[in-house]
């Protein structure tokens, strides 16, 4: 089973959301890490599962 990966602005197209209210989302811990994103590396940047 393979799984897309999504930045934010990518995952804003596809459910027609403003990427800023995603980042709202994440910072109110709506999103969980490990459920709904993970950051590779332990990096800055956010790779959504899609």
């Amino acid at each position: 089973m393979s799984q897309t990966y999504l930045t934010t602005e990518e995952l804003a197209a596809r459910i027609k959301y403003d990427p800023r209210t995603i980042r709202n989302q994440l910072k109110d811990s709506v999103l969980l890490e490990g459920v709904h994103y993970f950051r590779p590396f332990g990096g800055r940047k956010i790779l959504f599962v899609g």
